[in-house]
Formats: C-alpha cells, structure tokens, sequence
C-alpha cells in the first residue's frame, strides 16, 4: 500500500541528517553566491521534490545547515570558552584558535554564508545570529568572565567579545573571500599580536 502524502518514512531522521551534512558542506565551499533549491539539490544529487520533503523550502534548509554549523562549532567554542590565567593569555589563546580556523578556511565561510544568506532574509538572518554569532560572541565573553582580571560587568564583557571577533571576521572576509591576500596581504600573526596587546591593556581590570 503506498505511504500517503507527506508521510514520513521510517528513516526520515537519519537520510535528513546525511542530507543535511551534505548541504553544509555544499553551502560552506559553494561560490559566494545564494544557491536556489535547484542547485542545492544538484550538490546533494536528489530532486527539489525530495529536499522539500526533508527542508520544507529554501529557507527552512537555509536555516537547517545555519543550525548544523552551529553544532558542528560547538566543540571549538567549548575550546574558546575555557578561561585562562590573564586576560593576555585569554586573548592570546583566541587569536591563536582563530588564526588556525582562518587557515583552515571553515570560520570565514561559515560567517560569509550567515551574512549572505542573513541579510537577504530576515529568517535566515534570525537564524545565523542565534545559531553562529551569538555562540561565538558568547564564547568569547565565558572566556573573559572566569579570568582573572578581566572584565567585571556583562557590558564590559560584551564589548571585550565585540572588539575581539570583530577584527578576525573582518581581516578573514578581507584576506580570504574578497582577495586581500593577493592584493593588499595582511600578515595576520603581527596584526592579531597588536591587537593582543591594546586588548589585554584595554580589558584589564
């Protein structure tokens, strides 16, 4: 007897989930552009039909791979939250993460997807703030909270979370999507020792 429309079958949760792992890496190494559910199907070599019966539509996928790049950064935000013996050291410690994460090329992009995708839809845009750069802000702040000389008040702690990510988002947008690295190279080990200093100074207690 056939299963009736909308129906979910009996491995719907697992096929999902190896779709959706597809997807994001699809969505995290594509052209800087925002694939339509066409194209997304291709990459995962399924029908449109299938991704709406796992995703719904564009958006609910968009905002399924946002969610799965969340978990997948979990661990590396564990890593960046466990405090250190000094602000200096906390800061050190942040860069020298993110600098590997630069290199590696999965920070930049999971970013330059959230933005693209996020400020074309305000869902979208919901998602990658909750799901990405809250988190990373968050990690940031748990970090310098549980050290000692840090920070001492939540608007301290945030703007310490704003002025450490802001710099690294920026100089890997700059550096490896929009071409600084051939055009107008950074060195990023001399740049993020510079700004290890003014924030350690700056975020002292």
């Amino acid at each position: 007897m056939p299963r009736p429309a909308g129906a979910r079958n009996h491995d719907f949760e697992e096929k999902r989930a190896a779709l959706l792992n597809v997807l994001t890496d699809f969505a995290l190494s594509a052209d800087l552009r925002r694939p339509s559910l066409r194209q997304f199907a291709m990459a995962a070599q399924q029908s449109e039909p299938t991704l709406r019966h796992y995703f719904h539509d564009r958006q609910g996928l968009v905002v399924d791979i946002l969610e799965n790049i969340g978990l997948r950064a979990t661990l590396l935000w564990e890593m960046v939250s466990t405090p250190s013996i000094s602000p200096a050291a906390a800061f050190e410690e942040y860069f020298r993460i993110s600098e590997a994460g630069m290199k590696l090329g999965g920070f930049t992009r999971a970013h330059a997807f959230g933005l693209i995708e996020g400020l074309a839809d305000e869902v979208a845009g919901q998602a990658y703030l909750a799901k990405v750069l809250e988190p990373a802000l968050k990690a940031i702040s748990d970090k310098l909270r549980d050290t000692p000389g840090g920070p001492t008040t939540e608007t301290g702690l945030r703007a310490a979370a704003l002025a450490t990510l802001s710099p690294m988002l920026v100089m890997s947008l700059h550096q490896e999507l929009l071409g600084g690295a051939e055009y107008t190279p950074i060195d990023a080990s001399a740049t993020m020792a510079s700004l290890q200093g003014w924030l350690s100074k700056g975020f002292s207690a």
